[in-house]
């Protein structure tokens, strides 16, 4: 059995995370031994613990950061010297065979593998080069993906936005994110409802993901606002937790503005994510910093229409109209065109649920992904 170290960049659970999540729960225990490194306490350090394994915490900071906090990546990159130091002795010490670093925020496990002389493997979920990446380096996109390359035995990326940052690179592998299709428990949803306040006749639309401005909730209420009149029943959750405190304050005062409390419902992190789902009668996805868009296979997977809008990975996702509904911008005004057309032609909805499920299935299973990361292991571990 080959012993595995896993290094997350972080311990929420949000889309790299559950990613990571699911990947340690199925790995086959018979060839490979998984166990994680976080940088703090937090959800998915308890989660991996609930699975037995044996699980790290070694505090570390970002290598690369968004544009506004550039200045800061020197004192990460020396913050983060001991933390090396700190995977190598784990290396040595646990008789590690392989590295996996999953995202490309963290370079620590990269270090250390290289210090230790072991394979290393790099999971991306970034779009690091274009217009809008999501993560910047102060020498520029070109040498990220140059050292990333280099430090590596494999790359993993998870969609062709993603992949377009490492052109010509032959160690760069694409695995399609995976979900399960689950059922749901119609009494945990009445469940829901009821915690919520939500009425047996209103409109239920959703939008799904941390809070901050790439995620596009402020234009997501904004549609709801325009169209308050229109559908007296209407209702938006926001299910997510708080990235960026001043944005959420100004969701917060949008909603005041437009008479909307009781209406917009901030439901904050919840761990029955497909009930929370399945209670939505669309899902918005309005996010233009997504390299795959986990939240639309989440919707899909749980029988809910995905209206989101066409960037980053979330095409290569959605065919318009056969198992999804793409939009060509978040501006408010299209988003409630949008819905407001799903919700007088229900047939229409109804159809995309059932192609989302077909493309679950077929496209995007747990199982692909899994026999895909087995496979990249396997063809390093040689």
């Amino acid at each position: 059995m080959k012993k595995i170290l896993f290094v997350s960049h972080s311990a929420e659970l949000n889309g790299a995370e559950l990613w990571l999540l699911e990947t340690l729960k199925r790995l086959d225990r018979r060839s490979y031994g998984p166990s994680l490194i976080v940088p703090r306490p937090g959800p998915l350090l308890n989660a991996a613990a609930d699975l037995g394994l044996e699980t790290h915490v070694v505090p570390m900071k970002w290598w690369i950061t968004e544009r506004s906090r550039i200045w800061r990546q020197p004192f990460g990159w020396i913050w983060n010297l001991k933390s090396v130091k700190r995977i190598a002795s784990i290396i040595h010490d646990r008789s590690i065979d392989l590295v996996f670093t999953n995202s490309a925020a963290m370079n620590t496990g990269a270090k250390a593998a290289r210090r230790t002389r072991i394979p290393h493997v790099w999971a991306i979920h970034e779009v690091l080069r274009g217009p809008s990446p999501f993560l910047y380096y102060m020498f520029g996109d070109r040498a990220l993906t140059r050292y990333i390359v280099k430090s590596s035995a494999r790359v993993i990326v998870n969609s062709e936005i993603t992949r377009a940052a490492f052109p010509g690179a032959a160690n760069v592998i694409l695995i399609h994110n995976g979900v399960d299709i689950q059922a749901g428990d119609e009494g945990r949803q009445n469940s829901i409802r009821r915690e919520l306040g939500i009425a047996a006749g209103d409109l239920v639309a959703g939008i799904v993901g941390k809070i901050y401005e790439g995620k596009g909730q402020r234009e997501a209420i904004r549609a709801v606002a325009a169209l308050s009149r229109k559908y007296p029943n209407l209702k938006l959750l926001v299910v997510g937790e708080v990235r960026n405190d001043a944005y959420y304050e100004g969701l917060r005062e949008i909603v005041r503005e437009n008479g909307l409390d009781g209406r917009v419902l901030f439901v904050g992190y919840h761990p029955d994510l497909v009930n929370v789902l399945r209670v939505m009668r669309v899902l918005i996805v309005a996010s233009v910093v997504e390299s795959f868009g986990r939240a639309a296979l989440d919707g899909m997977s749980a029988g809910v229409p995905v209206l989101a809008v066409r960037a980053g990975g979330l095409p290569e996702i959605i065919q318009h109209g056969r198992n999804g509904f793409l939009i060509d911008s978040r501006e408010p005004k299209e988003i409630a065109l949008a819905l407001d057309h799903l919700f007088q032609n229900p047939d229409e909805a109804r159809r995309a649920v059932e192609g989302g499920w077909t493309t679950v299935r077929e496209k995007f299973s747990i199982a692909r992904q899994i026999e895909g990361i087995e496979r990249v292991l396997g063809e390093t571990l040689k």
